[in-house]
This record gives C-alpha cells, sequence and structure tokens, in this order.
C-alpha cells in the first residue's frame, strides 16, 4: 500500500477510511451533491462516463497553511500507483472550489486510463489537514446554445472542455498535413490542438458570426513552438498577421513574460494563462453556406486548439475563457506576502552581510564579491524613478567598481514539482533604467561590489540616492576591507549550464552559440566558480572535436581550473556508434593541451536494468587505449552496486549524504554533492564539513516551455542566468537571485578555508574551527534545518579573527 495514502483522521472517521481501502461501498456521488468530510468514496458503474464530464469540489481548507488534496481514480486493470491516475492539488487556506476533468486522463504510468472506472477517492495528503468539502458533484457538458459550433482540436484521449465536440485527425473539414499535439500542461481546451493545418472548411449558414480562435501551441519540456510567420484568415477577415525577424521574436515571443511585473501589473491569469491563450475574436460573414478558416506561414503557425462559431450576440466563448479563468486560478492557488502601502517614500539597507559593530562598516575580504540588497518603499506608483550610486570611495582616487540588478516581481513554483505558486521579487534585472516603483509591492535594488585582490586595505564610503516624485533620499553605505586576501575556491563548484534553447532553434543564431557561452561562463568565472558542466560538443567528427578543443581552451582561459564534467558528449557518441575511434581522435588532439581534467557522464540516476550496459561503458572508457575517468550521479542506495563503474560520483540527499557514505565512496573515487534542496547551505558550509570534493547545480538554464510561464509544464522552469535581448554579451547579466545564493556558498567556503589556514598557527582559530565542525551535523538529515542567518553568523564569526 502507498504509505501517501494513508491520512489520519478522527476516530469516528477511521473505520470508514480502513473500509475505502478495502473498497467496501462508500456514498455514492449524487448530482445535487452534499457536504461531505474526508476521505471521499465514489463507485462508479459499467457505462463509461460522457466526454467532457468533470468532477466538482468545493469547501474550505480550515488549516492556517497550505494543504495538497488528492485525487485518486481506478480502474479494473489498477494494481499499484503507476496503474492508477494519481493527481495533486494545492490548496490555500480558506475556501477553494475545483473543476477536475474525468475523461481524457492518463495513470501515474503515461498510458491512457481507460474506461469503465471503478473507484475514485479524494483525500489530503497530510494526516493533519483539516479539509470539509461543501460541494461533491460529478457534471456532464450543458448544451450548446442555439446556433453555436465549439470544436475542440486534438488527440483521441485527451480531455475535452465541457460542451465541445472532439474534432480528430482525419476528418473531412480538416484540410493539411495535420500533427497532433497533445501537452502535459493547460487545460483540456488548449493542452492540445493540430499543427499543420492548411485550412478548416466547414458548412455553416450564410451571415454574420462571431468567430474565437485558441491558436497557441503551449509547448513542452524546453521547447517553445516558434514563427517567424503567420498568418490566418477566415472568410476574408484577418485574424493575425505577424512577420518577425528572429531578435524581434525573442524580444516579443519568449521574453514577452518581462513586459508586465505580477500582482503590480495584473493577477496569474493577466500574466500567463490569458496572455498564453493565443485567444482571438473576431466577426465575420459567411456568404457560400461555408465557415473558411485559412492557415498560412512557418510549420509551428499553423496550429489550432479550439474554435467556436456563435451569433454576434452570443457569449459562448467569453463565457469559456471566463470558466477557464476561474479553473485556473483555483489549479494555482499563489502564496503572496503581506504588504501594506507606506505613507511614506523609504530606501533602507537590509543587506544582513556580516557587519563591523562599531562603525556599521561591512567586512569584507579582498578577491571576492559583496552582495548588498536595499528596499524601496513607495506610496506612490513611480515609472520613471532615478537611482544614482557614489561608488565606494577611499580618499580621492581608491574606489571599488559594482554592478547593480533590481527584483522583478514574477509568478513561480517555490520549488520544481510543486502544484502552487509564489509571488517573489526572484527575476534580477540589469536594466536599471526600466525600473519602476509601486505601491503595491516594494522593490528592492540588488548592488554587487567587486573588492578585487589588489584592493587598497581599510574604510570605502559610498551611498545610493533614489529621486521619486521630486523627492530625493540618500542612504549611505560602509565597507571595510580587510588585510587578507580571500584564498580562491580549492575545489570544483559550478552549475550544469546549456545555451538559451533558442540557438538550437534558429540557424542563423547557431554560430553565436559559443560566444553565448563564452559571456556564461565569464560570468561564472567573474563570481568565484571553479568548475561546471557545459554544454560541449559532440566529438564525433573533425568539426565537433575542434570545437570540443576550442570550448575546452576557453574554459581554461576563463579560469576553470578544477576538473570539468562532461555530461551529455560520451551519450551522444554512443548514439552515433563511434565513441571509441573518435575519442581516440580526440585524445590525441588534446595531447600535450594544460585542459581542465574531464570526467565522462556514462550514468544519470540509472535503475538496475541499465547497470550492465554502464559497466561496459566504463569498461570502454578505462581501456588502455582511452584511459579516461567515468563519472555517474546517484540518487538511491540500490546504485551501490555501480560504484566501481565511475571515477567522479556525484550523489545527492536521495542517495544519503552522510560523512560516513562520503568517507566510504572516496576510497575508490572522487566525490561531489548535486542538486541538494538548499545549495547555499551544501555548496558551502555542509560540503566543507561532511568532506566531499565539489558540488555541481542543475540547471543554469532549463525552461519549461515560456520561461515566464511557471504553469506550462510538468515541471517548473528552473534558471540561474536568463537570456538577453541583444546578440552581444551585456555589461551586467540577468539572473535569478538563487544565482546569488549559490555565490554566497562559495564564500561560506572559502572563508572556512582560511580559517583552516590560520588554525595551524592560531589557537583562537583552532578553538573557533572545531565549534564551527561541531555546530554542523555530519548528515544531510539533521544540518537541513541550519538557516541562511545561521550561515552568515559562522562567517562573521570567522571574520572577527581578523579584527584581533
Amino acid at each position: 500500500m502507498d504509505r501517501r495514502l494513508l491520512v489520519a483522521l478522527p476516530v469516528a472517521l477511521l473505520a470508514v477510511l480502513l473500509g475505502l481501502f478495502f473498497w467496501s461501498s462508500g456514498d455514492e456521488l449524487s448530482e445535487e451533491g452534499g457536504e461531505s468530510s474526508l476521505p471521499f468514496s465514489h463507485s462508479f458503474g459499467d457505462q463509461p462516463l460522457v466526454s467532457g464530464t468533470e468532477l466538482l469540489l468545493s469547501g474550505s481548507n480550515n488549516s492556517d497553511q497550505q494543504q495538497i488534496l488528492v485525487m485518486r481514480l481506478d480502474n479494473a486493470d489498477s494494481k499499484d500507483y503507476r496503474s492508477r491516475v494519481n493527481q495533486e492539488y494545492s490548496l490555500p487556506p480558506g475556501e477553494f472550489s475545483l473543476s477536475i476533468p474525468l475523461t481524457g486522463l492518463k495513470n501515474s504510468g503515461g498510458k491512457v486510463m481507460k474506461q469503465p472506472y471503478t473507484r475514485l477517492l479524494v483525500f489530503a495528503s497530510d494526516k493533519t489537514a483539516d479539509i470539509q468539502l461543501t460541494e461533491t458533484s460529478m457534471t456532464t457538458p450543458e448544451p450548446l446554445p442555439e446556433n453555436t459550433l465549439a470544436l475542440d482540436l486534438g488527440h483521441k484521449d485527451s480531455p475535452v472542455f465541457p460542451a465541445f465536440e472532439k474534432l480528430l485527425k482525419g476528418d473531412p473539414r480538416i484540410q493539411g498535413k495535420v500533427r497532433v499535439r497533445f501537452r502535459k500542461s493547460g487545460d483540456a481546451l488548449v493542452r492540445d490542438g493540430m499543427g499543420g493545418i492548411k485550412s478548416l472548411v466547414i458548412p455553416w449558414p450564410n451571415g454574420q458570426w462571431k468567430l474565437s480562435l485558441w491558436a497557441e501551441d503551449q509547448g513542452e519540456w524546453e521547447y517553445l513552438p516558434h514563427y517567424l510567420s503567420r498568418k490566418i484568415t477566415a472568410e476574408n477577415t484577418v485574424f493575425a498577421n505577424q512577420k518577425w525577424s528572429i531578435s524581434q521574436w525573442i524580444k516579443l515571443v519568449y521574453l514577452a513574460g518581462t513586459k508586465k511585473e505580477a500582482d503590480i501589473d495584473g493577477d496569474l491569469w493577466d500574466l500567463t494563462g490569458g496572455r498564453r491563450s493565443g485567444f482571438i475574436q473576431k466577426k465575420i460573414e459567411i456568404h457560400d453556406g461555408m465557415l473558411n478558416i485559412n492557415f498560412q506561414g512557418d510549420k509551428a503557425a499553423t496550429y489550432l486548439s479550439a474554435l467556436v462559431l456563435e451569433p454576434l450576440e452570443g457569449g459562448f466563448a467569453n463565457k469559456v475563457q471566463k470558466e477557464r479563468k476561474e479553473r485556473f486560478v483555483s489549479k494555482w492557488p499563489v502564496s503572496a506576502p503581506e504588504y501594506s502601502s507606506p505613507e511614506t517614500l523609504t530606501l533602507t539597507d537590509i543587506s544582513g552581510q556580516p557587519r563591523d559593530e562599531k562603525s556599521g562598516s561591512y567586512l569584507v575580504a579582498k578577491d571576492s564579491l559583496l552582495n548588498l540588497t536595499f528596499e524601496v518603499n513607495s506610496p506612490e506608483n513611480d515609472n520613471q524613478p532615478i537611482i544614482a550610486v557614489a561608488s565606494p570611495r577611499q580618499g580621492l582616487y581608491d574606489t571599488l567598481s559594482f554592478q547593480m540588478r533590481y527584483g522583478h516581481w514574477r509568478y513561480e513554483r517555490p520549488y520544481p514539482n510543486a502544484t502552487s505558486l509564489v509571488l517573489a521579487d526572484t527575476y534580477l534585472r540589469s536594466d536599471m533604467d526600466s525600473m519602476k516603483l509601486s505601491k503595491k509591492r516594494p522593490r528592492r535594488i540588488y548592488m554587487q561590489v567587486n573588492i578585487p585582490a589588489t584592493a587598497k586595505t581599510g574604510e570605502y564610503k559610498g551611498s545610493i540616492q533614489l529621486l521619486s516624485k521630486g523627492q530625493i533620499i540618500v542612504q549611505g553605505f560602509k565597507i571595510k576591507v580587510l588585510p587578507v586576501i580571500l584564498p580562491k575556491l580549492a575545489i570544483p563548484v559550478g552549475l550544469y549550464l546549456e545555451p538559451a534553447p533558442y540557438y538550437n532553434w534558429f540557424s542563423r543564431l547557431k554560430k553565436k552559440e559559443f560566444s553565448a557561452s563564452m559571456c556564461d561562463w565569464s560570468l561564472l568565472a567573474s563570481h568565484g566558480f571553479t568548475s561546471m558542466s557545459p554544454s560541449l560538443a559532440t566529438p564525433h567528427n573533425d568539426e565537433g572535436r575542434k570545437l570540443f578543443i576550442r570550448q575546452m581552451s576557453y574554459l581554461k582561459r576563463a579560469g576553470f581550473s578544477q576538473p570539468i564534467l562532461a555530461y551529455t558528449p560520451f551519450k551522444r557518441l554512443l548514439e552515433h556508434g563511434n565513441a571509441h575511434e573518435s575519442l581516440i581522435k580526440l585524445k590525441k588532439m588534446m595531447q600535450g593541451k594544460p585542459f581542465p581534467e574531464i570526467y565522462w557522464s556514462i550514468f544519470d540516476e540509472p535503475i538496475p536494468e541499465k547497470f550492465e550496459e554502464i559497466t561496459q561503458s566504463a569498461a570502454l572508457l578505462r581501456s588502455p587505449s582511452l584511459q579516461l575517468k567515468p563519472a555517474g550521479h546517484l540518487n538511491n542506495p540500490k546504485q551501490k552496486v555501480i560504484t566501481n563503474t565511475a571515477d567522479l560520483l556525484i550523489m545527492n540527499h536521495g542517495y544519503g549524504v552522510n560523512e560516513k557514505t562520503i568517507e566510504q565512496l572516496k576510497t575508490s573515487a572522487k566525490v561531489w554533492l548535486y542538486n541538494m534542496p538548499k545549495p547555499r547551505l551544501a555548496a558551502g558550509a555542509l560540503l566543507w564539513r561532511l568532506g566531499a570534493e565539489g558540488y555541481i547545480q542543475w540547471h543554469g538554464r532549463m525552461p519549461t516551455a515560456d520561461l515566464f510561464d511557471p504553469t506550462d509544464g510538468r515541471e517548473g522552469d528552473v534558471a540561474y542566468i536568463y537570456p538577453w535581448q541583444s546578440g552581444s554579451c551585456p555589461k551586467v547579466v540577468d539572473i535569478h537571485s538563487r544565482f546569488l545564493d549559490l555565490h554566497e556558498a562559495t564564500l561560506d567556503y572559502r572563508w572556512l578555508h582560511w580559517l583552516e589556514s590560520q588554525a595551524v598557527k592560531d589557537e583562537k582559530a583552532q578553538i573557533l574551527l572545531q565549534e564551527i565542525r561541531n555546530s554542523i551535523p555530519d548528515e544531510w538529515e539533521r544540518a537541513a534545518d541550519i538557516n541562511a542567518t545561521e550561515l552568515q553568523e559562522i562567517r562573521r564569526k570567522v571574520i572577527d579573527l581578523t579584527l584581533n
């Protein structure tokens, strides 16, 4: 039995729950619905449900925190978790309402869920949840209004929006080489559709009508459908006529989500659901008894999800959009920090970095970056505030350079597979001239001050100045550069990083991909990162091998001297079928060049069925003719049997991160950590404490379809670095705030490394070193509670040694 299904309830309901799990008869779902406590059960008859049938659930989450509601659906073939439908819904505190399609579903194993169903269960995943259902009903679609046509194009096994007729491939009304699309995200109306449509020809009475189209493919995984030319006409009425250059498409489509801010410029529907519907509505006139809709343009442009044709006074299509909005907002609850508009304009330093208690100066070592944060609270909206910075200065000539960004409010998932969203200003933009102030949300300004190894010791004074609506505020700050050069990071720490996906979508951009990667790598190197897993060329031919060597040469010049993880090249060589021959040629071309050491990934969180293949790959790389070093990812203790196949083992908390395990693995391989839930902790103080030899974080850039729509995929977008609109490398690159967190982790590690060097000759350092070691548990499960404030306190104690 799946333990997640066990829900603790009051004693009075316990017997009912046990009965449900053993398929005892439960309360039948009625059309009228009714109040019910969880868990809720319904038994089905032998007849399949009508297409478009939905489960409506209304009620209240009476707890003070978000809860997860689970819908489980079984049929006669359901035997385990993968063979049934398991859908989760996040419920914020308070009332909720959900509309859940019951047809066109897939089970957790990815297969179509065949009807008839046997049993439906609705329950809370948290055993302490206090959720009350006030309405539980199953609805079949209402009849369409008179003289209305509603077609939902798509896959034969996909859900259909209520009251719509399913239009399938092969229907004589469709002309063209049709390709069916069935995406993992979106509601029943837009998640599927058809591309390659040349025209739709539908018999319909003459006269004036209102035609509504839903014409955007949502995309999937890292793919966003892209076209530079599109024209849609219906009865000589132009519905869409777009022609873009590549740069215009990137600006107007791929980066469309940068134009508005969450909560400030609109709600979740305005910024994502509505923006990405592809909804177009216009009046048309039919003359020949046929509705003719024509599609022209690039391959991805000839796409349609659904259409509604209705009288001019009809309101069905607009009703559908309203219902879609209600469903979308209910499905994706948003947690937003409380905020009240201030009475006066304020500019506050909220940095939280270690300071000198007497002078208030920030304490920082040479050869490092100092991350400062300032917050503006404004009682009025201001579209043209002015921010000016007086560079931190000591005397007349000694100044410190800096970079500026501001936090853009957006919706995002708190973790990749979350079923809810948070409102956060984590998108850090460098276009300071575009920054606005709003009375709805604070504006945070992020400053990075560069302290080079050659900086003069002593105190520097600077200020940030704000001009808004005729009012000027000046916030000063002081930086004390210590007589300490912070040691370089002595171990590999970095990101897995691919270029922005559009470099592979447009052939004319392909030649710019390498320079874009160099921009990313320079950013990482400037922040002290020492390693990475870059997007390396597949060395399957002469061109690929030459590019591979160019990439490695630049990595070396950029300062990446620590080992590099080649994540994809070997796997792709196996696909080409010439791995051994290609690697021999590559090795010969690299001979004598002082490149960073390369580890070749041969497995990534493998299942047992892959173990034999992995062993063969390891033997190939370690053969006398190659003598290369294989690497692999571990996330499950069952993978222990293949740890001898890799010279670099990259593990996360799923495998079991603790000092003992790491020491055991280090007897035969290098050991890195990866993708831990708290990178600031895991890549810094914990990495140091456990003795792991490196850290790599996925993903530096992994958008799921639209980078600014967190709902359009199985998982949310993960990005440390954002793409830019211009072709050349910007002076300041847009980043996610998690980039700064990972950077802070490297500073933690470097300070602890400095402390170790001092402990060799200083008794106070020895005592503090032992104190810090004792304060950090030797296993992830106990260390995970350490927060950023505690990590800053550890760093402050180390820095204080420099003041004595």
